[in-house]
Order: C-alpha cells, then sequence, then structure tokens
C-alpha cells in the first residue's frame, strides 16, 4: 500500500472525521476486526461520498465499500474492515480508538510533499466556508475548530507559508454541565476573498458542498459589481441558504 496522494487525501478525511479501531471477536480467541469509519452529515455530504471518498476507498483498498444512511442521527458512515490499512495507519502514528488532542501530521507526508493532499483532506471534512455579511457585502471566511492544537498548528503554517494570512487562538467558552470533561478547543481562520482565492488555487476543494458555495461566492462577487447591490444581496442569500433554518453566517463545514 503506497503512500502516494490518495492516501494523503484519505489519511486527512480521516483526521477530519474518521477514527480506526482493533476490536475482538467474541465467537474466537485471538481473532480480531480491524475497523476504519468515516463519519459525515447526511443532509449536504452524500456527493462527497459518493464522488470523491468511495472511490478513493475503491482505488486504495480494491474494494467497492457501501455506506450506511442513518436518519435518526443525521448521519452517512462509511464502516469497514481492513487490516492492511488499519496497520498502515496504525504504524504512521494515527491513534487508535478516540484521537485525542496530540495528533499531528506525519513526517513522511512532509517528506514525500503530501501536505498539500492532508490539508485538503482534512479541510473537507472538518474545514468551514463562512459566509458573512459586514455590513452591507457579503465576506468569506476560511475557518477550523477542533482539539487538535498540534495539528491545528501544522495546517496554519502551511496555509501561511502559501500565502495566507490569518490566526490561530484558543476558543474561549462556557463549560456545558452535559459533558464531565470539556477539552480545550482550537482554531484557525483566514478571512477575505484574496485568502479564498489562494487556498482555491493552492491547495483546492475536494469536498461538493465547498466546491458549490466558492462558485456561489464567485458569482455573486462578480455581480455585485452592479449597481443594484440590495437585490444582488436578496438573490445570493437565496442562493447559499438552500436549507431550511439556515441564518446569514451559517458555515458550510
Amino acid at each position: 500500500m503506497k503512500i502516494d496522494k490518495d492516501f494523503g487525501l484519505l489519511y486527512g478525511i480521516l483526521m477530519g472525521d474518521g477514527c480506526i479501531g482493533k476490536y475482538k471477536y467474541k465467537e474466537f480467541k485471538n481473532k480480531y476486526n480491524y475497523n476504519i469509519s468515516i463519519i459525515c452529515n447526511l443532509l449536504d455530504d452524500i456527493p462527497f461520498f459518493d464522488e470523491v471518498v468511495g472511490p478513493l476507498i475503491l482505488r486504495i483498498t480494491g474494494r467497492k465499500i457501501k455506506y450506511r444512511c442513518r436518519r435518526d442521527y443525521n448521519r452517512i458512515t462509511y464502516n469497514f474492515c481492513n487490516k492492511e490499512l488499519f496497520y498502515k495507519l496504525k504504524n504512521l502514528g494515527f491513534p487508535v480508538g478516540k484521537k485525542g488532542p496530540n495528533m499531528v501530521i506525519p513526517n513522511i507526508f512532509f517528506k514525500n510533499n503530501l501536505v498539500k493532499q492532508i490539508v485538503q483532506g482534512f479541510f473537507s471534512t472538518d474545514g468551514s466556508l463562512v459566509l458573512t455579511k459586514n455590513p452591507n457585502k457579503y465576506y468569506p471566511r476560511l475557518e477550523s475548530q477542533t482539539i487538535h492544537k498540534f495539528l491545528m498548528l501544522q495546517i496554519h503554517e502551511y496555509l501561511f507559508n502559501i500565502g495566507m494570512k490569518g490566526h490561530f487562538y484558543e476558543c474561549k467558552s462556557k463549560p456545558d454541565p452535559k459533558f464531565k470533561t470539556v477539552q480545550q478547543k482550537y482554531k484557525f481562520q483566514f478571512n477575505g476573498g484574496e485568502n479564498l482565492l489562494i487556498f482555491k488555487n493552492k491547495v483546492d476543494f475536494v469536498n461538493p458542498k465547498h466546491q458549490g458555495r466558492f462558485r456561489k461566492f464567485i458569482n455573486y462577487s462578480e455581480r455585485y459589481l452592479h449597481k443594484d447591490k440590495d437585490k444582488y444581496n436578496k438573490e445570493f442569500f437565496k442562493m447559499v441558504m438552500p436549507l431550511p433554518g439556515f441564518e446569514p453566517g451559517i458555515s458550510s463545514s
């Protein structure tokens, strides 16, 4: 199993919304289930699973895997067993079970010039393209928020090195009494159209929902030059808010 662009993309996707686990069979001694899972949003990630994740798994493992839709949890899930892939991920340092706060991009991806694919995969699952109105025009913002401080710093540094200008910081939030343990979260944020274009040209979006949102923003920006700005603001709001309950500033994550 080669460490190539496909593998880098899958590794990044798993860093965002995936996990791996080793589970013992109840019926057999010394026999284990080597599980890989990717869980995304049922409302807007079906095209991502159909067009990106499924073909990617097929190219890497040689197996066509079916995903499951859990409407009661609003989830779409790839859940499959592959011992070779499990150990490949584990030996590179991918955490088994809970990923925890110390996850990082392994050095092999830096050496093989595959950090771009890691960032593509991570952003496709744990990144957001937010469109906010400030004060009368919509502006884009690229961001992510996780508990993985060192991973976030690595990605922030990579984006900074390709020319993007943004910030990394600790998130401040009130503890939720529903949770016994509250882990510190970290965020990077890159505002404005210039950062958006740099990301598109030097990294690119692989999740169709981000691609669509990018195209709609570019179309809006071109039409905003028209003198009737209020009209186009209303039209843009209808374009980027296709689902009930969405409000200005809600992210495509």
